[in-house]
C-alpha cells in the first residue's frame, strides 16, 4: 500500500473513531435525559431555613408548581441539613421525594420524569435534531471534500461541537461525563472554530489569526480543560466560569477580526458574498449565549434569559460553516436568504387575515385564549413562509406544465442573438423582428421606424398601415409603450433622429398575458443592444474609411488587434470543420464500411469502395485545408515543424524548386511572433505559387540581435510594389504588411533584382522579439 492510501485510511480510521465515539455519547445522554428528572429546585439558607431560591424553567419543580419562598423541609426522608448537595451545593440534585413548607401547609412531592412538553423540545429534540446535523454534515464532509485540511479543521469542529446540547441538557442531570466533557466542548468549540476561519481565508490570501495567536489559544485552552476535568470538583456544580471567559474572549476575537476582514473584501462581489453570509451565520448562532447567558453570568452571577432560549440557535453555525465549504455540492443559500424577508412580509400579511377571520368566525374575544391565538398566529407564519419556498421548487420542477411557452420563447431570443451576429443593416434586423414577434405575439404587423426632430416617418419596411406610422412621434419615451392600436418602443435615441419599433394588435385581439408581456420586453432589450452595435459599427468602418487614404495614421496595436480576431476566427472556423464535416465524412466512410460487409454483387461493392475511397480523400484534403488554417503545432511551440510541413506540402504542388534555409527557433519567441512568421512565409510562397511565374524560389529564416529575419527571393515576372494599396486586410500582400508593422516590424520589397534573369521579387522582412511602444 502506498504513502497516500495509507494516509487515506488511517484518516478513516480516526473519523470512525471519532464519530462511534461522538454517537456512544450521544446516546449515553439522551439515556440520562429520559432515565433521569432535571429537578431545578436552587436554595438558599435563611434564618436557620432552607428557602428555594430559584426554580429553573422547563424543569420538574416548575411542573409540580414549586414556588420561590417555598421551605425545603426534607430531602429523601431526610433533614436538609443532611443533604451534601445542599450544603455544598445550594441545590437539590438527584433525589427521590421532597418535603416543602409553604405558610402552613406542608406537603410531599414524589420526584419523577415526567417532563412537559417544552421541556422535550429543549432538552431532548432539539439537541437530537442539532446533533443529527452535525453527524450528516460529518459523514457528507468525509465524502465530498474530506483530502482539504480545512475540511478536516470543520471535521474536527463538528464532532467535538455535536454533542453540545445533549451535554447541556444531561449537566442539569448532574450527569458526570457531562460535567466533564462540556468544558472540552465549549473550550475546543471556539478553538476549532477560529482554526477553521483561519484555514479558510488563508487560502484566499486574507490572514484572520496568526500561527502564535492560534497556538496561545491551544495552550489556554487545554489548561483550562485540563484544570476543569481533573482539578475541579466537578459532582454537581455546572458553572464553568473559566470556559466562559474564553467563549467570550474567542467570541470578541473574532468579530474584531472578521469585520477587519469585511472592510477589506467588502468590495469584492464573491468574497462580500461570503463575508456576509458568514458574518450573519456567526454572529446569530453564538451571540444569544453569549449576550444573555455568558457575560450576564460572568458580571452579575445569572442570566437574562434561560439558557434553552439561547441554544437552539446554534444550529445555524454548522449550516453556515458547511454551506461554505460545500458550495459546489449544495445550493446556494444565500438565494433562499435573499427571499425570506420578501416571503416573511407577505407570510405576515396572509398570517393577520387569517387570525382575523378566525377571532371573526370561531372565537370572538382575544382574551379568552390569548396564548392559543399566539401559537396559532406562529405556526401559520412558519408554514405560509414554508410554503412559499416549496411554491418556487415545485414551479421549477413542473416549469413545462405552468409555462409550456417559456423555453420556446428563450429558444426564439438565443436564435435572435445568433442570427444577429452576421446582420449589419437594420433591415435585417427588422426583419428578424417581424419574423419572431408575429410567430409568438397576437400582433397584426411590425416594423421598425426612423423618426425625425421635425416629424417626418421613415419606413425602413414598408409593412404596417399609415394610420400606424402616423402615430409615431418623436417625443416617444425610451420605454415600451401600449394603446389600443398596438406598441411602440424606442430601440435607439440620438440627438436628431430615433429608432422605433413599433406594432400593431391583431382585431380582434386579447391583452398580452405576463410571459408575453416580459418575453416582448426582453427582445426589445435585446433589439436595442444589437441596433446599438450596429450603428457603433458603421461608425468605425467610417473611421477605418477616412484612415485608407494615409497608412501611417493607423496604429500598429489596432492591425494587431485585427489579425487577433482574424486568427480567432480561423481556428473557430477549423474546429467546426473537423468536427463536422470530417467526421460526418468519416462516418459516412464507416457505414460503407460496414455495407461492404454484407454479401453484394461485385460491380456495387467496387462503386461502393470508389466512394468510399472519394470520401477519404476529401476528408485528408479538408485536413490539409485545416492545417494552413490553423497551424496547431505553433501553439505547441514547435514553429519549425510547422514550417517542414508547409514546405512539403508547396514542393508536392508547386511547379518551381524551393530553397529554404531555416535555423531553429529561440525559446524566448512567442507564440503571437511565430504565428506572424508562419503566416508570412505561407503568403510569399502562395503568391510565388499564383503569380509570380518563378522557376526557383530562395527563403530563409534567421534570428540575430534580438530579430527574427526573413529573406525571400524568386526570378518570377516580379511585382509593382507601388500597387500594394494602404488598406485594412487580413488576407494576400496588403495582409502581410499589416501583420508584420501591427507588430512592430518592417518590411521592404525590391522587384529589381539582377542575379537571375528576370526581374524577380525579393522581400526583406525583420520583427523584433518584443513590442516597442505599442498602443492604441
Amino acid at each position: 500500500m502506498d504513502k497516500g492510501k495509507r494516509k487515506k485510511w488511517m484518516r478513516s480510521l480516526v473519523l470512525l473513531i471519532a464519530l462511534s465515539y461522538s454517537l456512544v455519547l450521544a446516546i449515553h445522554f439522551m439515556i440520562a435525559i429520559l432515565g433521569s428528572p432535571y429537578v431545578g429546585i436552587y436554595t438558599v439558607n435563611q434564618h436557620n431555613k432552607v428557602k428555594v431560591s430559584f426554580v429553573a424553567p422547563y424543569s420538574w419543580a416548575e411542573s409540580a408548581g414549586v414556588k420561590v419562598g417555598d421551605v425545603v423541609v426534607g430531602v429523601n426522608g431526610q433533614r436538609p441539613e443532611e443533604d451534601r448537595n445542599i450544603t455544598h451545593f445550594d441545590m437539590v440534585g438527584q433525589a427521590k421525594s421532597v418535603d416543602l413548607e409553604r405558610g402552613l401547609l406542608e406537603f410531599h412531592l414524589d420526584i419523577d420524569n415526567s417532563a412537559s412538553k417544552p421541556a422535550l423540545l429543549f432538552y431532548l429534540i432539539i439537541p437530537l435534531a442539532f446533533f443529527t446535523t452535525c453527524f450528516v454534515a460529518v459523514l457528507f464532509l468525509y465524502v465530498r471534500k474530506e483530502s482539504k485540511p480545512v475540511v478536516r479543521t470543520l471535521i474536527a469542529l463538528l464532532i467535538t461541537f455535536s454533542p453540545v446540547l445533549f451535554e447541556m441538557a444531561a449537566n442539569a442531570r448532574h450527569d458526570s461525563w457531562s460535567l466533564r466533557l462540556t468544558s472540552v466542548a465549549i473550550v475546543f468549540t471556539m478553538i476549532f472554530l477560529t482554526q477553521f476561519l483561519r484555514d479558510y481565508f488563508l487560502d484566499s490570501g486574507f490572514l484572520l489569526v496568526s500561527n502564535w495567536l492560534l497556538g496561545c489559544l491551544y495552550l489556554c485552552g487545554s489548561l483550562i480543560v485540563i484544570n476543569s476535568c481533573f482539578l475541579i470538583n466537578r459532582e454537581v456544580s455546572a458553572y464553568y466560569l473559566q470556559e466562559l471567559f474564553f467563549s467570550v474572549f474567542v467570541f470578541g476575537l473574532l468579530c474584531i477580526q472578521l469585520t477587519r476582514l469585511y472592510y477589506q473584501i467588502r468590495l469584492s462581489s464573491e468574497y462580500g458574498r461570503v463575508i456576509h453570509y458568514l458574518i450573519a451565520g456567526f454572529f446569530f448562532s453564538l451571540a444569544p449565549f453569549i449576550l444573555f447567558y455568558a457575560l450576564p453570568n460572568m458580571f452579575i452571577g445569572t442570566s437574562l434569559a434561560p439558557v434553552e432560549w439561547t441554544t437552539p440557535w446554534m444550529i445555524l453555525l454548522p449550516i453556515t460553516l458547511c454551506s461554505l465549504v460545500l458550495s459546489s455540492a449544495l445550493i446556494d443559500m444565500t438565494f433562499y436568504i435573499g427571499r425570506l424577508g420578501y416571503y416573511c412580509a407577505m407570510s405576515f400579511v396572509i398570517t393577520i387575515i387569517i387570525l382575523l377571520g378566525f377571532l371573526g368566525l370561531v372565537q370572538r374575544h382575544l382574551t379568552e385564549s390569548p396564548l392559543d391565538i399566539a401559537k396559532l398566529g406562529a405556526l401559520t407564519f412558519v408554514l405560509i413562509v414554508l410554503v412559499f419556498y416549496i411554491k418556487e421548487y415545485t414551479d421549477y420542477k413542473f416549469r413545462n406544465y405552468i409555462h409550456p411557452k417559456r423555453e420556446r420563447h428563450q429558444e426564439l431570443l438565443n436564435r435572435f442573438l445568433q442570427k444577429s451576429k452576421t446582420e449589419y443593416t437594420l433591415r435585417h434586423v427588422e426583419l428578424m423582428l417581424h419574423q419572431a414577434i408575429l410567430d409568438e405575439l397576437p400582433v397584426q404587423d411590425v416594423a421598425l421606424f426612423l423618426v425625425s426632430r421635425d416629424g417626418e416617418v421613415h419606413r425602413i419596411n414598408h409593412r404596417l398601415a399609415k394610420s400606424m406610422g402616423e402615430t409615431i412621434t418623436f417625443d416617444h419615451v425610451f420605454g415600451m409603450k401600449k394603446s389600443d392600436q398596438g406598441f411602440t418602443a424606442v430601440l435607439r435615441e440620438e440627438a436628431d433622429q430615433k429608432v422605433v419599433l413599433a406594432g400593431a394588435w391583431m382585431k380582434p385581439g386579447r391583452g398580452l398575458n405576463l410571459d408575453e408581456r416580459m418575453w416582448l420586453e426582453t427582445l426589445i432589450n435585446y433589439a436595442r443592444v444589437v441596433v446599438d452595435n450596429l450603428y457603433k459599427m458603421e461608425g468605425l468602418m467610417a473611421a477605418f474609411n477616412h484612415l485608407e487614404a494615409d497608412r501611417k495614421k493607423i496604429p500598429q496595436a489596432m492591425n494587431r488587434w485585427l489579425f487577433t480576431i482574424s486568427e480567432r476566427e480561423r481556428a473557430h472556423l477549423s474546429r467546426d470543420m473537423h468536427d463536422t464535416n470530417i467526421q460526418d465524412q468519416l462516418a459516412i466512410a464507416r457505414d460503407i464500411d460496414r455495407v461492404l460487409k454484407k454479401p453484394m454483387d461485385s460491380d456495387t461493392a467496387n462503386k461502393l469502395y470508389y466512394i468510399r475511397e472519394r470520401i477519404l480523400d476529401n476528408a485528408d484534403d479538408m485536413r490539409k485545408l485545416i492545417r494552413g488554417w490553423y497551424p496547431a503545432e505553433i501553439f505547441k511551440g514547435k514553429l519549425n515543424q510547422s514550417l517542414n510541413m508547409l514546405f512539403q506540402r508547396v514542393n508536392l504542388t508547386a511547379d518551381f524548386h524551393l530553397e529554404t534555409e531555416i535555423e531553429r527557433a529561440p525559446i524566448v519567441l512567442t507564440k503571437e511572433r511565430a504565428l506572424c512568421l508562419f503566416r508570412s512565409v505561407q503568403e510569399l510562397l502562395r503568391n510565388a505559387i499564383n503569380h509570380a511565374q518563378a522557376n526557383q524560389v530562395r527563403l530563409s529564416l534567421s534570428y540575430r540581435d534580438g530579430s527574427c529575419l526573413i529573406n525571400y527571393q524568386d526570378d518570377g515576372q516580379g511585382m509593382d510594389t507601388d500597387t500594394i494599396n494602404p488598406y485594412f486586410s487580413t488576407s494576400g500582400i496588403p495582409g502581410l504588411v499589416s501583420r508584420v508593422e501591427g507588430l512592430g516590424g518592417r518590411i521592404l520589397f525590391d522587384s529589381m533584382q539582377k542575379e537571375w534573369r528576370g526581374s524577380g521579387l525579393s522581400v526583406h522582412i525583420e520583427l523584433p522579439f518584443k513590442d516597442k511602444g505599442l498602443s492604441i
